[in-house]
């Protein structure tokens, strides 16, 4: 799994320079809540973003978590897929992406799911920012599962 890791992100880069596009990446980490029919509990997130810059307001690009829920029984998913974002009025962060979530603790169905977040992003100087948010993540599991969280994300522009 780290290979393919890894090779994506060589691709991001590798494409950035080729083409002379700005390349974000923002290390993410989230506290929330998860409820659905079968569970409810706390939940957090780490995980990454590889985003290319189509202007200064608009990127797309790769979101990969891991996502932890704490029910009854430790759940975990790893959440990879496609991600676009943009920024209004300087600092309004807003992003969407579809992604499909790998079961990590047991075997069983890999469902697929929406992730959103709306937030705050400060830029502190060209290759510096954070952003904080909101993060919203809907699972289309057998039974419908919803993860509302805080998020936290510290960018680097290369």
């Amino acid at each position: 799994m780290k290979k393919y890791i890894i090779s994506i992100l060589l691709f991001f880069i590798s494409l950035s320079l080729t083409y002379g596009q700005t390349i974000l990446i923002r290390p993410s980490s989230s506290i929330g809540y998860c409820k659905a029919d079968d569970m409810e509990g706390l939940s957090y997130t780490y995980g990454l973003k590889v985003l290319l810059m189509s202007n200064d307001f608009q990127r797309y690009g790769l979101i990969i978590n891991h996502l932890n829920i704490f029910a009854d029984e430790k759940r975990a998913y790893l959440t990879t897929g496609i991600f676009i974002e943009q920024v209004v009025f300087k600092y309004f962060n807003m992003g969407i992406g579809t992604v499909g979530y790998i079961n990590t603790v047991r075997w069983g169905k890999n469902p697929f799911g929406l992730y959103t977040h709306l937030g705050y992003e400060y830029n502190f100087n060209n290759w510096f920012s954070i952003v904080a948010a909101y993060q919203s993540e809907f699972i289309f599991r057998k039974s419908f599962t919803m993860n509302n969280a805080f998020l936290l994300e510290i960018g680097f522009r290369f």
